[in-house]
This record gives structure tokens, C-alpha cells and sequence, in this order.
């Protein structure tokens, strides 16, 4: 917890952190201390992959086919089933691009980790009315930082 609220302060400090951030962040340190996910949160699985593809039906169908996978359409792309895991298929350029991996986080608690990310000097970029958010590695890759019992299955 001191790294946490070293961290907290030091980004404070140069600026990338205001002040009420830094008080949400000291705030909810104090309040959840014995919980994993206010501060100090990790990544505990992958949630699924999202791939770009040049039909969505045509892509089900093969795996279904061939991997004997259950479909959950869904509007403008399908999960592809792989027991509780999942691939997300949605209609993209280029075709055969990974979109994105979404990281299941434990406990998953936005306003927590967007705090505990901007003390580590990363800026999420939110959903709007979604359930997790994105951030891109140092090289550009999107990650969607999500909760680790997210499903997925809307519609």
C-alpha cells in the first residue's frame, strides 16, 4: 500500500493527477485496504480476443463447424463459445487483426482501478455506457481491462 500512495503522490505532484483524483485514490486506499481491488489490482485472466473478420456468419460457421463451438449472436458481431471463454468476431479491416484482449480483473471496480491507473501514469479510455475500458501498451496494442466474471452476452 506505500508504493500505491508513493506512486499516488509522485504522479500528483508532476501534474498528471488532480487533486480530487488524489483524494478519490486516498479515499478508497483507506476504505478497501484488505480488498485486492482498489489498489494494487492485477490482471487475472483473459476475458476473451476480439478478432476483425470479413463475415461474421461465414467465421461462426466455421467454428462452429469445426471446433464445435456454441454461437451467441449478438447485434453487430458473435461470441464464439469456448466453454466459459470466448472469442468476440466483429466485422473489420483487416481481416485476421486481433481488435483487442480484454483482461478479466478480480473484483472488478471501475472508479478503483481507474484511479489505481492514473497513479501508475496510465489514462484509460472509457466506454461510454460499457462495462470496462481500453489502454494501450507501449507499443499501441489495446487491452480492455474488464471484470473477470464479464460475459460478454448482451443481446
Amino acid at each position: 500500500m506505500n508504493h500505491t500512495i508513493s506512486k499516488l503522490l509522485e504522479t500528483y505532484e508532476s501534474g498528471k493527477l488532480s487533486r480530487r483524483d488524489l483524494v478519490q485514490g486516498l479515499a478508497l486506499l483507506a476504505a478497501t485496504a484488505s480488498s485486492a481491488s482498489a489498489a494494487g489490482f492485477e490482471g487475472s485472466s483473459i476475458n476473451h480476443v476480439s478478432l476483425y473478420v470479413t463475415d461474421v456468419q461465414r467465421s461462426s460457421d466455421f467454428y462452429q463447424k469445426v471446433l464445435g463451438c456454441t454461437i451467441n449472436k449478438r447485434d453487430g458481431d458473435n461470441q464464439v463459445m469456448l466453454g466459459k471463454d470466448f472469442l468476440v468476431l466483429r466485422p473489420g479491416k483487416p481481416a485476421g487483426k486481433v481488435d483487442h484482449i480484454a483482461i478479466g480483473i478480480d473484483n472488478f471496480n471501475k472508479e478503483a482501478v481507474t484511479t489505481d491507473l492514473k497513479a501508475r501514469g496510465v489514462t484509460p479510455k472509457d466506454e461510454k455506457g460499457g462495462v470496462g475500458f481500453h489502454v494501450n501498451d507501449p507499443d499501441g496494442f489495446p487491452l480492455q481491462l474488464i471484470g473477470s466474471s464479464n460475459t460478454g452476452r448482451r443481446g
